[in-house]
């Protein structure tokens, strides 16, 4: 097993250059510099970021800290109700300031899962007949590697290319041309809680012109990405009851009402084949000429390229991928009843938990009614607890909601002068490559509220390959991707600063 040592050092290899806008051939790093990168991202990488560990969320802050404070950042750890924030700026004397969102934190990681001893141990490998195989650094171009580590995409990945970007350009005597404050959330994966606090706390010292988003990974195509929006996140929870005790299935079935029939009829009418939602009012989205002109024109990959990395079968009749993240969704997360086992007895309750992904037009308060609405022309009563005796002798169709709202729904105008700059940038730092400019991502970030209160504008830059098993065992990134990361936000960071 080849693990990347933490004591690797290589120096850097230092070119001489101007204070001035690069172009692409200025941002080309040679091996011992990529090996410099794989060691300190490595080192990052054998930190714990699991949200929950108090402890090793501090080592990582440590370590950002000690990255950025010879760099000539100012670094802070600010905290709300116990839970630490990076703030890191640097005034350059630039008219425009750019703040940059960063997530520090990662998903907890079982290892019985993983094709590795220890998930925080990061681990190079590379394709080999369908099996990923463990190499050294010199058998193999560096470019073709594939990190393996917990937090390798989501999101060490992106915070350390900014990290080197950084770090290049005072090796390199560059300037930025923007003044940068960097926010660094540790609770991203427990859904920001504190993250609004530390807005109504901190307004002054985070003021910015715009919002530059390090998150997610590049779409099927594999190119760089820039993403213009996110969705919503909420959750709504509906439990149906039957008797005020469990009943006999045997002596009670089809006489007294069975939640479990309740709940299936109930969702049955919300959501049809396809999974298409069936209740009215909750999507009325219609996309103009020139939005559906926009979907069939990106290239994003086909269906069965996406079909083939999945190793499923896909809704073929659905909308483009992208055409369906404009819209608003009901998921389904699980149904479960009050009895933990399954036996000859009608449950008293059941419950399904569904998730929302919401647009910026359809709100989470908006969706709450909707649905309430359609529950009652069901024939439900709508409680707000647990029925009383009264009510189950009463009503046949008893039901309670309990709802929780998440991040907000944003979206930045695609033609916006601030996604201009930002694409400029990358073909600064990567040549005359193709930038893929997406109106929104299907998932949710938790900034939505960052730019409503300071009125900037919000783009997010992917920067891991797209099968980089995000959230799941065998988390990755590809080499190349980090290291076009890294060379676009150097490209980005040293253009003018107009937009």
């Amino acid at each position: 097993m080849n693990y990347i040592s933490r004591k690797y050092f290589f120096a850097l290899f230092v070119i001489g250059i101007l204070d001035s806008p690069l172009n692409s051939q200025e941002i080309q790093f040679s091996k011992e510099e990529k090996k410099e990168i794989i060691a300190e991202f490595s080192e990052y990488l054998s930190i714990p970021n699991v949200s929950d560990d108090v402890k090793g969320i501090k080592k990582n802050l440590n370590f950002l800290t000690n990255y950025l404070t010879p760099l000539g950042f100012g670094v802070n750890t600010w905290k709300v109700n116990d839970t630490p924030y990076l703030f890191a700026d640097l005034n350059v004397g630039a008219e425009k300031t750019l703040l940059i969102y960063l997530q520090l934190d990662a998903l907890e990681a079982d290892k019985s899962n993983w094709e590795q001893p220890d998930p925080f141990l990061p681990v190079l490998k590379i394709a080999d007949n369908n099996h990923w195989v463990d190499v050294r650094i010199s058998d193999q171009p560096i470019d073709s590697l594939v990190l393996f580590a917990r937090g390798a995409s989501d999101s060490k990945g992106p915070t350390y290319s900014l990290m080197y970007a950084l770090k290049y350009l005072k090796k390199n005597e560059l300037s930025s041309k923007v003044n940068i404050k960097i926010i660094g959330d540790t609770e991203e994966e427990k859904g920001s809680k504190n993250l609004n606090s530390l807005l109504d706390m901190k307004s002054t010292e985070l003021k910015a012109d715009a919002l530059l988003i390090l998150d997610g990974t590049r779409s099927l195509a594999d190119i760089p990405t820039l993403t213009f929006g996110a969705r919503g996140i909420a959750t709504i929870n509906l439990t149906v009851y039957g008797a005020p005790s469990e009943l006999h299935s045997g002596q009670y079935s089809g006489i007294s009402p069975n939640p479990w029939y309740l709940m299936n009829q109930l969702i049955g009418s919300m959501v049809g084949e396809n999974e298409q939602v069936l209740i009215e009012g909750f999507d009325t989205y219609k996309e103009s000429l020139a939005e559906l002109n926009y979907f069939s024109s990106l290239k994003l990959g086909s269906f069965k390229q996406l079909e083939s990395r999945l190793e499923s079968k896909l809704y073929s009749d659905r909308l483009h991928p992208q055409q369906v993240y404009q819209h608003p969704s009901l998921i389904l997360r699980g149904i479960f009843s009050n009895s933990d086992v399954i036996k000859t007895r009608i449950p008293t309750e059941v419950t399904a938990e569904f998730e929302l992904r919401l647009t910026p037009e359809t709100p989470p308060d908006r969706q709450f009614n909707i649905i309430k609405k359609h529950i009652e022309k069901q024939g439900f009563l709508i409680l707000e607890d647990s029925p009383t005796n009264k009510d189950r002798q009463e009503y046949l169709k008893l039901l309670s909601i309990k709802t929780t709202t998440g991040s907000e729904a944003f979206r930045t105008p695609i033609d916006s002068k601030f996604g201009d700059w930002l694409e400029n940038g990358i073909k600064y730092g990567l040549g005359e490559t193709e930038v893929l400019k997406l109106n929104t991502t299907g998932g949710s970030q938790p900034i939505g509220k960052f730019i409503k209160a300071l009125k900037i504008e919000g783009i997010a830059l992917r920067i891991p390959n797209p099968d980089a098993q995000i959230h799941a065992a065998n988390e990755n990134i590809r080499l190349k991707n980090l290291f076009d990361g890294i060379s676009s936000l150097i490209g980005i960071l040293t253009q003018s600063d107009d937009f």
